[in-house]
Order: structure tokens, then C-alpha cells, then sequence
């Protein structure tokens, strides 16, 4: 069994620093804005949406070990390892509780510290995020941190464990503008646990329970100054690529996508997983080996399963109200209190050779889910940067530099990124339409007017008038959300005054992250 764990923990660490091919559209900007100044970062953030500590972080990790995409991956894959002990321990916590008699079991604990270790260790939400160059990795990892500071003060309150917990709130307020909902949820769960204990007489707890409520409260303090930013992005930024969801999106759909992903093995053990934390949040095994279900049985992990279930009523609630849409990498703030609540659930099951079974067919259906993973492309800039290699060198010595345009300018900064992985950026210039200005950022400040108002022939005119005497490449993405019509529109006005292209990227719609893209040449004139 040891030697088990072993390999899948392996496995795990291993697939979190596989290389997977050219950054995708998030990666970029998040590579881009942290190659800045960091004077500057707050400036391209205000216009992208994000909180920056990730950004300060990936600056000063790229600035030590290079911009390359794999070494960027790796500041999250760390992050990903380095939250895998925690979950143990964070399973040892949960399981170690006395149950209803007041017993606690350490072979119980145990099982809960490993079950935790192996979900987290093989789960593709986790894997993915572990080799990705945004946030998700860190939030995974700070809410580990905070979980164990919590746990820790509620049985034995100090100065330090409140401390940390103030620290750690403050830095995912920081991080990620989801934690909110998370600290928002725990908040209320504490106030009314506070309750619950000083009406029981249970001073103790009670006031252990406050003072935690006050060190979230004094960790939020620390977020002040990057209110006004916030409250901008929130007016001007929002999500203009998504639609707002109904409640059964962050339940149902969410947890699909967190256990499954896109892949239908993976999905199947989803409903397995859903199984397992249903039992952790309502099911124990009692003393002759029977699992019991019911609201009345009190398994050790309830709580966990009350925050997480305030935290996404208070997400919802916010979504619907703001209008703004839901992904389900978002989930991040609560994934790891799902994996313990799965781990619980596990436990549960009394007969050994059972246990071991359910938990065999979840790590198999992982598996499928993280070779896919591992293989798939999350976008076609790197297959654009190839052919626009092909047309560089193919040109006669002397030609004037190219004219990529990028449509829409989402294409920008990972077409961009895939042309300077692979040297050539300073031999092609590269603007992204309809602005025709850096392709390595989106402004995304009032994103849905500005493209309402793109007139196509005008911008067409535009490129044209800028391209004259060279070769004129568009690499242009159809369909995206706010911008339907406009790309095919400047599409046709420069077939009609430049002729017909010749296609050197065919779109590949296999493309989970990033809809296909397409890049044709247009001949000098």
C-alpha cells in the first residue's frame, strides 16, 4: 500500500513539470504584465482585472531563472508540491477529530492524512493549475496554510495561529478576488459557531472563534489600499468572454469540471467523488464497521462542507447580482476543503477491501484525466509561430519585415509569446487589431462597448494603409464573445483589397482554453 502512495504521489509531482507546448491567452498576459516594471504592474492590471501579488511574485522568479514557458510553469508547479504535505497534514487534522463519542481514532486519521494526499497529489485540477502560469497554484496552496492555522487556533488558541491567520487572509485577498466569498463564508460559519458555543457555555471555543473572526477581519484591512483599483476593475473590467450561470453551474457543473475536466472517464469517476463527499459530509462507520447516513450522524469534516457551501451561495449571489461570469478554475479557493471532505468520505468506508477498490477507480480515472492533460494543446500560437518561421525564412534578403495583425486581440499576447519563444519577434511586427497597438496585453476596460463600436472596412483600411509594400499576415479567431462578426468583417474588406490569402494555419477546434485560430498571408503589393 506505502508503495502505491509512493508512485502516485510521484506521478503527481512529475506530471506538475511536464512541458505543454506554447502559453495559452491567461499564461501570457500573466507573463507579460509581470516582465514589467513593477512600477508599472499596477497600471496593467487596473486594465486586465486581477489582484497583483501573483504578478509581483512571477517578476521576481522570472527575473532569477528566466522567461522561458517552462520555467515560468515551474513557479506554480512548486507551489503545487509544496501544498501536497500540507493536505496531509490538513488530513490528519480532519481525521484525528473525536467523533460524536469523543473518541479519536489515529488509524483513522491516518487513512484520512493519505486518502488526502493521493486526491490532491493525482487530481487533474490540481495538475493543471500546478503547471500553469497564473494564480490558482498559490490559492491552492495559501488555503492549506489558513485552514491549518484555523484548525490549530480552535483547539488551541494563541497569538500566532491568529497572527498567521490575519497574514495568510490578507495575502489571498492579495491573490485572487474569489478569497473573498472563501473569508466571507468562513466569517459567517465562525459568527455562528460563536453563537452556537456561548449559548452551550463553551467560553472557549467562543472566544476562539471571535478572535478568528477578528483576524480575518484585520488581514482584510491589509487590502485597503488596493481597494479603489479593485472597485474600477470591477466597473470598467469585468468578464465580457463569459455568460453569468445559474446555481447548479457552481455545484453540479463546477465539481464535474474539477474532478473531470472535459474528459469522460474522469467525469464518470466525478459522480464517484461526489459520492465520497457526500458520505464525508453525512455519512461515519460505526462501531461494528456499517457506515450510517443521515443529517443526525456528525462525521468530523461538517464543517468543512458548511464553508465551502457559504462560500459558493456567496459567490452566486455576487455573480448574479455583478452580472459577471463563472469558471470553474475559480473554485480553487474551495478545492482543497472538497479534497478533504472526498479523503473523509473515503475513510468512511469500513471494509478495507472496499475502501482500497473505490479508491483504486478514482486514481485510474484521474490518471486518464492528467494524460490528457499532459498531452493537450491549450492553444495554436505555437503552431502560427512555426508557420510564420516558414514564411521568414522563405523570404528573398532584403524584404521589409512583415505585418502580422492579430484579430481579435486576444490572439495577441500568446502569438506574441510564441513568436519570441522561438526568437523571432524582432523580425515581424506584430499589432493587435482593431486598436492596431501592443499585442502583448487586452485592455479590458469596457471591453463590450469598444468592440461594439468597431466599424471592420475602417479597421481594414487601417491595416492595409499600414501593411503597403509588405507581407501581411492575420492570424484571426472567429466567434469570440462581444466580437461576433467583427473579425470575419475585416477578414473579407482585406480579401477584397489584397486578394485571396493562402492559408497557413487551419483552426483546430480541439482546443479547450482557446477556440481555433487561423493564419493567413496576404502577398505584398
Amino acid at each position: 500500500m506505502t508503495a502505491a502512495v509512493a508512485v502516485v504521489v510521484a506521478a503527481g509531482v512529475v506530471a506538475r513539470f511536464l512541458p505543454r507546448g506554447s502559453m495559452w491567452l491567461d499564461e501570457s498576459l500573466s507573463a507579460n504584465i509581470a516582465q514589467l516594471p513593477l512600477g508599472d504592474i499596477r497600471g496593467a492590471l487596473e486594465r486586465d482585472g486581477h489582484p497583483p501579488l501573483y504578478y509581483v511574485l512571477l517578476h521576481a522568479w522570472g527575473a532569477v531563472v528566466g522567461w522561458s514557458p517552462w520555467a515560468l510553469r515551474a513557479l506554480s508547479g512548486i507551489l503545487g508540491v509544496a501544498a501536497l504535505p500540507l493536505a496531509w497534514w490538513a488530513g490528519l487534522r480532519v481525521g484525528g477529530r473525536p467523533d460524536a463519542e469523543g473518541v479519536r481514532d489515529p488509524a483513522r486519521a491516518r487513512r484520512t492524512a493519505t486518502a488526502a494526499l493521493v486526491l490532491l497529489a493525482a487530481l487533474p485540477f490540481a495538475i493543471r493549475y500546478s503547471s500553469e502560469t497564473r494564480m490558482y497554484s498559490l490559492v491552492m496552496l495559501l488555503v492549506l496554510v489558513g485552514y491549518l492555522l484555523v484548525d490549530h487556533h480552535r483547539e488551541r488558541p494563541r497569538w500566532s495561529t491568529a497572527i498567521g491567520t490575519a497574514v495568510v487572509a490578507g495575502l489571498l485577498l492579495w491573490t485572487h478576488y474569489w478569497s473573498l466569498w472563501l473569508l466571507g463564508g468562513l466569517g459567517i460559519v465562525l459568527l455562528v459557531q460563536a453563537v452556537v458555543d456561548h449559548r452551550r457555555g463553551e467560553a472557549h471555543r467562543r472566544n476562539a472563534e471571535l478572535g478568528l473572526a477578528a483576524a480575518i477581519v484585520v488581514g482584510a484591512l491589509s487590502f485597503l489600499p488596493w481597494l479603489p483599483t479593485m472597485l474600477y476593475q470591477s466597473a470598467h473590467t469585468g468578464t465580457p468572454w463569459g455568460d453569468v450561470v445559474r446555481p447548479a453551474a457552481f455545484g453540479v457543473l463546477g465539481m464535474i469540471q474539477v474532478f473531470g475536466g472535459s474528459v469522460a472517464e474522469p467525469q464518470l469517476t466525478a459522480y464517484v467523488v461526489a459520492g465520497l463527499m457526500a458520505l464525508g459530509l453525512f455519512g461515519a462507520t460505526n462501531a461494528i464497521g456499517r457506515v450510517e447516513l443521515g443529517w443526525r450522524v456528525r462525521p468530523t469534516a461538517r464543517r468543512e462542507g458548511v464553508v465551502v457551501a457559504a462560500t459558493l451561495a456567496l459567490a452566486w449571489a455576487a455573480s448574479f447580482v455583478s452580472r459577471s461570469a463563472f469558471s470553474a478554475r475559480y473554485l480553487a479557493v474551495v478545492v482543497p476543503l472538497i479534497v478533504l471532505l472526498v479523503a473523509m468520505g473515503l475513510t468512511a468506508i469500513g471494509n478495507d477491501a472496499w475502501r482500497r477498490i473505490v479508491a483504486v477507480v478514482v486514481v485510474a480515472g484521474f490518471a486518464v484525466g492528467v494524460v490528457v492533460e499532459v498531452g493537450r494543446v491549450r492553444t495554436q500560437a505555437g503552431d502560427v509561430g512555426d508557420a510564420v518561421v516558414q514564411v521568414l525564412d522563405a523570404a528573398p534578403a532584403g524584404s521589409p519585415e512583415p505585418l502580422l495583425v492579430t484579430c481579435p486581440d486576444q490572439n495577441g499576447p500568446s502569438v506574441q509569446r510564441a513568436l519570441r519563444d522561438r526568437g523571432v519577434d524582432d523580425r515581424v511586427e506584430v499589432v493587435a487589431a482593431p486598436r492596431l497597438d501592443d499585442p502583448r496585453f487586452v485592455d479590458w476596460v469596457d471591453y463590450k462597448d469598444r468592440n461594439a463600436a468597431i466599424d471592420p472596412a475602417e479597421v481594414a483600411g487601417r491595416i492595409t494603409e499600414r501593411a503597403d509594400g509588405r507581407t501581411l499576415l492575420l492570424a484571426v479567431t472567429e466567434g469570440y464573445k462581444t466580437l461576433e462578426g467583427k473579425c470575419e468583417g475585416i477578414q473579407t474588406a482585406l480579401i477584397q483589397s489584397r486578394g485571396a490569402p493562402r492559408v497557413l494555419v487551419s483552426p483546430d477546434d480541439r482546443n479547450e482554453d482557446e477556440p481555433g485560430m487561423m493564419l493567413l498571408e496576404f502577398p505584398a503589393t
